[in-house]
């Protein structure tokens, strides 16, 4: 057997640890040139458009009529445009800012700008659509999601496959469009929520020169749960207990001068009376709400939280729109909504659409030509309480999208 000298024998343990240093450096080098690379950007291409059901005939004659009525403007399709990072790229990291989106008819929006940060809570946002064009100050129109109270956001909506693009159909009609989030009931209880729907309106006040707002024509509307809420926020301007204690006095209003109510709940007194009111079973939506069943509540808690305790003579006008086979919140919460403003001289118009369920649905399923209805019927009482046209404001300046 050879003997290598003791010399070359120290080598060989130099030798083999040469290679797997000189892979992990290579390796490292080559991980640190992927991750300081900037990302492509990213793209999505805009689905086709897609056609509008027919719209069936009105079950109801309303006490306002417009053109709307006749030709109700087809939902439009978003296509989603490149993601723009809010600050210069970092070599480590990136921040990235609100979505732009753009749509058809010269409507573009901004995605998920904070309006509210709470400690201990995430981040409260809104998504807000306008029209490319602005020769004046346009009315504002702020939806509020519906879910339980304890689900949803601003872009679904039951019954609409693209909801994003029916709020930017409804603004490209000539008003600037917002939809909120807010506190769940998971989250934190009554009245959380409504408290939250009042300070994006009240954001939206205090931003208006920059998104081109007329902020004396504000409309809220709301679907299920989220009618309820804004119901609410419609009759609770200045009620001391319904705004935040330690609200500047000099904050923008959290008043509108308008709201449209789809089936939502407007006494919440009357659990106990399935037959002519609102049905809440022991595990109910409306009792994580209250953070208790309302038949079981401290005394006086349902009925702050029932829009029909607010109603006077200087109401905002309704719109309220329900299925006459609701099995969830029973039309008669609408009815008795609209028999209240009618007692107290407030304009107000009930449209029932017959043989239609909750969320308007009919046999347990969307109704599209229910939805285009009552989407055109908007259509027709925002044109009457806020003509277009500007109405005592200064003239804006034609810019693009600002926030």
């Amino acid at each position: 057997m050879r003997i290598l000298p003791v010399g070359l024998l120290l080598l060989v343990p130099s030798l083999v640890m040469a290679q797997p240093v000189a892979d992990w450096q290579q390796a490292s080098s080559s991980k640190s040139a992927v991750t300081s690379a900037p990302l492509p950007p990213l793209r999505t291409e805009p689905p086709a458009l897609r056609t509008a059901p027919e719209p069936v005939s009105a079950p109801f004659t309303p006490a306002l009529t417009s053109a709307a009525l006749a030709s109700p403007a087809p939902p439009l399709v978003g296509a989603i445009s490149e993601v723009q990072p809010s600050q210069p790229a970092q070599s480590q990291s990136r921040s990235y800012g609100p979505q732009r989106v753009s749509f058809g008819g010269g409507v573009s929006a901004t995605f998920d700008i904070t309006y509210q940060t709470l400690k201990g809570f995430r981040p409260l946002t809104l998504d807000i659509y306008q029209p490319a064009r602005r020769a004046w100050p346009l009315p504002l129109v702020v939806f509020v999601h519906g879910g339980g109270f304890g689900g949803g956001d601003t872009r679904h909506a039951a019954g609409f496959e693209d909801f994003p693009g029916t709020l930017a159909a409804l603004a490209a009609q000539g008003y600037v469009v917002a939809s909120v989030n807010y506190r769940l009931s998971g989250e934190a209880r009554f009245p959380a929520a409504l408290l939250d729907v009042k300070a994006a309106i009240r954001w939206l006040r205090a931003h208006a020169a920059s998104g081109d707002i007329d902020t004396t024509r504000v409309a809220v509307w709301g679907v299920a749960s989220g009618g309820q809420l804004a119901a609410l926020a419609g009759l609770t301007c200045g009620v001391p207990a319904l705004e935040p204690a330690d609200l500047d006095k000099d904050a923008p209003s959290g008043c509108v001068q308008a709201v449209i109510d789809w089936y939502g709940a407007t006494d919440m007194k009357v659990a106990d009376k399935p037959a002519t009111g609102f049905t809440m079973p022991a595990t109910s939506d409306g009792g994580a709400f209250l953070g208790c069943e309302p038949a079981a509540c401290p005394p006086g808690l349902a009925r702050l939280a029932s829009p029909l305790s607010y109603i006077s003579a200087t109401s905002p006008p309704f719109l309220i729109q329900h299925g006459g086979a609701d099995g969830v919140v029973s039309p008669a919460q609408s009815q008795a909504l609209l028999a209240a403003l009618k007692e107290r001289g407030v304009p107000g118009e009930l449209v029932i659409y017959p043989g239609v369920g909750h969320d308007f649905t009919r046999n347990g399923a969307p109704d599209p030509g229910v939805n285009q209805q009552a989407l055109a019927r908007i259509g027709a009482f925002l044109a009457t309480i806020f003509p277009p046209g500007p109405v005592g404001v200064k003239t804006a300046q034609q810019r693009g999208p600002v926030y």
